[in-house]
């Protein structure tokens, strides 16, 4: 399975600590295994939780402070935001 960034995913990652940058590889990591090899998402294990309205067909996976939102596909994980609690859902 591949794995793409947006843009502004990766604009995000490259803007953070090294240390911050470790815990959201590392969560991203254990979400493609699980994928990979059970073919479900570890919703509870990683703290995910379907997204509603109009953000609705995405996913969004919770690191500290920070959130990933994501979509699967049979083929590819898209991360399609990456930014902090309060700001990312203003982003769509």
């Amino acid at each position: 399975m591949r794995v793409k960034l947006s843009k502004n995913a990766i604009k995000f990652l490259n803007s953070l600590s090294s240390i911050d940058q470790q815990r959201i590889r590392e969560k991203l990591k254990i979400l493609l295994i699980s994928i990979e090899e059970s073919g479900s998402i570890p919703f509870q294990e990683l703290d995910i939780k379907n997204l509603k309205g109009e953000w609705k067909g995405y996913q969004r996976m919770r690191v500290g402070k920070m959130r990933v939102i994501f979509c699967t596909s049979v083929e590819e994980l898209l991360i399609y935001e990456i930014d902090f609690r309060g700001d990312i859902y203003k982003k769509k």
